[in-house]
């Protein structure tokens, strides 16, 4: 019997390679940065899989699971180049296990047993979407899971997701941020849970207009950025620097929605899932029309991004660096490969290639 989530994570975008400007995968990286960044990822990567290696049913994708750790620390190395090695690595962690959770409330996990409120295999509802994620919230907050692991995808998600948030409360910034995380995870999970009615057929598909705000939300940059915060910020931190950087974090958080859309829309119409691009075809666009117009929004969006970027206070240059570079190495990425089939092997070809 075929493995569905290996027949997922086979689905090609050819149409998507035609139609974008084939870019270099690091082209969004500075080229006198990309040695020091792939050497950094690489260095970073064994202390993930070994922090990771416990939870192998987290990862639908099986083999390909090491793909997904290659690139979550490429993309932190990328995004804070100046950083130490075990801040690359918890990002790396936290970017990998929110794949995992991404997979699982999509029912891509081939192996998936049961969910939060105990349903069976496929019966995963936007209700145990919204439990999924309020019970990440808890655990950050404090909550003990106190039995084994298990072996469901589920499961073994809410560990993983308790041994990094007991790793993030190591860190100096880590307490000022973690209350404004917990409420992006139950944010993050009630969109997620609306992603899954209009997938379901629960409610209509939604307008482009009305579909976008949501789609930044389950991107989970705004959730990755708040980690991001508590393991790179100063310390002692002042969480007031969250609502000065949010108008920032909504634009970036739409450039890479938006991008990923135009790299996946194949996929996402073999699980009958709203996409940008998927939307503007049922409006009536052909999907080459709907692909330019979509790419037109992503350049929009990048100038308004960068504009916000230069308005920024000075004590937060290291905030707009880091999303500029966030957004640069991501958009770049997008138009050029999807994020499941990079290995820790290529990471370490390209790592030497870059020697120098």
């Amino acid at each position: 019997m075929t493995d569905p989530a290996s027949v997922y994570f086979h689905i090609h975008n050819d149409l998507a390679d035609q139609l974008l400007q084939q870019s270099h995968q690091l082209a969004g990286v500075p080229p006198e940065d990309r040695g020091g960044i792939l050497r950094a990822a690489l260095d970073s990567a064994p202390d993930v899989a070994r922090l990771l290696s416990p939870y192998t049913a987290l990862f639908a994708d099986g083999d390909s699971a090491g793909s997904r750790l290659a690139f979550s620390c490429l993309s932190a190395a990328a995004t804070f180049p100046g950083a130490r090695r075990e801040q690359i690595a918890d990002l790396g962690a936290l970017s990998t296990i929110l794949f995992g959770v991404d997979d699982i409330t999509d029912n891509v996990a081939g192996n998936v047993t049961g969910n939060v409120t105990g349903n069976v295999a496929g019966g995963w509802t936007h209700q145990d979407v919204v439990a999924l994620f309020r019970r990440l919230s808890s655990v950050l907050a404090g909550e003990r899971i106190e039995t084994g692991p298990g072996s469901t995808p589920m499961e073994q998600a809410l560990h993983a997701w308790q041994t990094w948030c007991d790793r993030f409360h190591g860190y100096g910034a880590a307490a000022a941020y973690a209350p404004l995380l917990a409420e992006q995870l139950e944010l993050t999970g009630a969109a997620m849970a609306q992603e899954s009615v209009w997938a379901t057929g629960g409610e209509p598909w939604p307008a482009y207009t009305e579909y976008l705000p949501n789609a930044t939300v389950t991107f989970l940059y705004h959730t990755w950025w708040l980690a991001a915060l508590g393991i790179c910020g100063p310390s002692p931190a002042d969480a007031a620097a969250w609502e000065t950087v949010g108008q920032v974090t909504e634009l970036g958080a739409a450039c890479l929605r938006l991008a990923n859309d135009v790299r996946t829309f194949e996929r996402e119409r073999s699980e009958g899932k709203p996409n940008a691009v998927l939307i503007l075809e049922r409006a009536g666009l052909r999907t080459e029309a709907a692909v330019e117009q979509v790419s037109a929004h992503i350049r929009e969006l990048n100038a308004d991004f960068t504009r916000a970027l230069a308005g920024l206070p000075a004590d937060l240059e290291w905030v707009a660096d880091g999303q500029r570079r966030c957004v640069f190495f991501s958009g770049g990425w997008y138009m050029a490969r999807d994020t499941h089939a990079y290995t820790v092997q290529d990471l370490a070809a390209d790592a030497d290639a870059h020697r120098g």
